[in-house]
């Protein structure tokens, strides 16, 4: 997954959504996240290009729909905190979590759980 690119605060009037090229590379310019890099503006241009955008209205509402889309498949996924926090302790840590060869310690574990993971 790769997060989009918009130029929000080249967005000044309505008038900008009737624009039928992408904007220069300098107008993704932002206060917070300042210059976007040439790749991250070939990214740009290859969305565009490959959704077959008209104009910057059509890439508006597809950025939005990816980025709405995306959050809700986060959500989706980590439905609770404790999944969210179990799978980014994997990833974070690199653990690599061992099968189970032992029905008692199935058994163990089992007995153990309430809600999510917990551990006697």
């Amino acid at each position: 997954y790769r997060k989009g690119i918009f130029p929000h605060e080249y967005i000044d009037s309505h008038d900008r959504f009737k624009e039928i090229e992408l904007p220069l590379i300098h107008e993704f310019y932002s206060v917070l996240g300042g210059k976007i890099s040439q790749e991250d503006y070939n990214h740009t241009q290859n969305i565009w290009k490959e959704f077959g955008c008209k104009n910057l209205g059509e890439y508006n509402d597809l950025y939005l729909k990816i980025d709405v889309l995306s959050l809700a498949d986060v959500w989706t996924t980590f439905r609770k905190t404790s999944s969210l926090s179990w799978d980014a302790m994997l990833k974070m840590t690199k653990v690599k979590i061992e099968k189970f060869t032992e029905m008692a310690m199935h058994d163990f574990i089992e007995k153990a759980k309430r809600s999510g993971i917990a551990m006697a």
